[in-house]
């Protein structure tokens, strides 16, 4: 690392020679364990000094101030923490010390990151700002991808955010115009890192060759057959935008072994409609909002009306880290020629709760087109789609908001998200939208 952590948080004092010694101590700190299955916590007691923690941690002196408990020669407070969070948080209490990280965890960026996220549990900046000034003055191809498969709640952060969008950044800087240099180290790569770099516009990438990366990455990462047709099957269609493909390359598809017959059928279907009904689009005539939209699988019905369903997949990850009044669009589709987005929202009105909304993306050519739509949610328990929504609009191409309802599942956002939601299957929320127009 090129930054010295010794020196980041300009302190002059060191009181590595107080840690756990009971000469220096006013206070016995009991560190109590969370253990799997049950078992008994496991107690650890160090020795420390209440006005060195709580002078490093706002943490610490609200700690010692409300929960002590004396003894006959010594105060003790007990701090219990995860089994996981152990071996960060003695790094942590060593720190506060002696204000540096020892050299071999300056050089881990798993133990920096845990770290991290403790130091910032227990409130200590000064640890934070150290952590943090060491993992961003050296961000490469591991600290990035290590830092974006931490957990979704991890991500969200205050401290952890600021790491994972320097990673993006990083990422996207990496391959931005180095397109080979993509193909040869996309093995290296984990999902979530491969997703934050085809979702970006500023690649300058093909369809046809982001289709071979994505392929490359799968047979890399999943040897067995099984795995990659699952793995495949549910991010194909995220990272290639194959109603951009070739008609060589679509043909590949139908061939490829890599992929379930079925979906790959259903993907090329729908990839050789578009093309039918809109010829004079070119190759990567997205937008940036269309680009980083999320995908969705529209099945058309040509007779006897113009017809569509539409599929939209969240995981619960991407709506947890909806803020209130923050949206999650999806990617255009289209359906008989017209382009729609489907919006899902974290709605604040009398309580939080999830909305979806269905907009109308008008060029001014048709005056009015009348859309009748349905949105429903696959349930749980039966695993089927249930009815949640109905309506009838007149979009126009002066009207730029969407309509739907402002609490889809009629319940409150807490329970709609919480782990007994009735609509998350395996953490994901399967939506679908049915759709029957009328240009008027």
């Amino acid at each position: 690392m090129a930054v010295d952590s010794e020196n980041v948080s300009n302190c002059t004092y060191n009181f590595e020679f107080a840690f756990n010694n009971p000469k220096f101590s006013d206070r016995l700190l009991w560190i109590s364990t969370s253990e799997p299955e049950g078992n008994d916590p496991m107690m650890e007691c160090i020795h420390i000094s209440s006005v060195i923690l709580a002078g490093a941690s706002p943490h610490f002196l609200k700690l010692f101030s409300n929960d002590m408990q004396e003894t006959s020669q010594q105060k003790e407070t007990i701090l219990r923490i995860d089994v996981s969070q152990k071996d960060a948080l003695m790094e942590l209490l060593k720190f506060i010390y002696g204000m540096k990280l020892p050299p071999t965890i300056v050089a881990s960026i798993p133990s920096l990151l845990s770290i991290l996220m403790v130091a910032d549990k227990y409130h200590v900046p000064s640890c934070v700002r150290c952590c943090t000034c060491l993992l961003l003055s050296d961000m490469n191809l591991n600290t990035a991808s290590y830092c974006l498969e931490l957990s979704s709640e991890a991500l969200a952060s205050q401290a952890i955010n600021p790491i994972a969008k320097a990673a993006q950044k990083f990422l996207v800087a990496r391959y931005e115009e180095n397109v080979p240099k993509l193909q040869k180290e996309v093995d290296q790569l984990p999902l979530s890192s491969l997703e934050v770099v085809l979702c970006k516009d500023e690649l300058s990438l093909m369809e046809d060759d982001a289709y071979d990366i994505v392929l490359k990455w799968a047979r890399a990462r999943y040897p067995r057959m099984d795995d990659r047709h699952e793995v495949l099957k549910s991010n194909l269609s995220r990272f290639v935008r194959m109603r951009y493909m070739t008609n060589k390359k679509l043909r590949e598809v139908l061939q490829c072994e890599d992929l379930d017959h079925h979906i790959a059928s259903e993907l090329v279907i729908d990839a050789l409609f578009f093309k039918v009904e809109n010829p004079s689009l070119p190759t990567r005539s997205l937008t940036s909002e269309e680009l980083l939209g999320h995908p969705v699988r529209v099945v058309e019905f040509r007779k006897p009306s113009k017809k569509a369903n539409v599929y939209l997949e969240l995981k619960r990850s991407d709506c947890q880290k909806l803020s209130v009044n923050r949206m999650i669009m999806s990617q255009a589709f289209y359906v008989h020629g017209q382009t729609f987005h489907i919006v899902a929202q974290r709605y604040l009105e009398e309580m939080q709760t999830f909305g979806m909304f269905l907009r109308c993306v008008l060029d001014g050519t048709p005056t009015m087109v009348k859309v009748d739509f349905e949105f429903q949610v696959r349930e749980r328990m039966t695993e089927t789609f249930v009815s949640k929504y109905k309506s009838s609009y007149n979009f126009t191409s002066m009207d730029r908001s969407g309509r739907g309802s402002k609490n889809l599942c009629g319940m409150s956002w807490g329970s709609f998200i919480g782990n007994d939601s009735p609509y998350f299957i395996n953490d994901v929320l399967h939506l679908k939208v049915y759709i029957s127009i009328k240009i008027k």
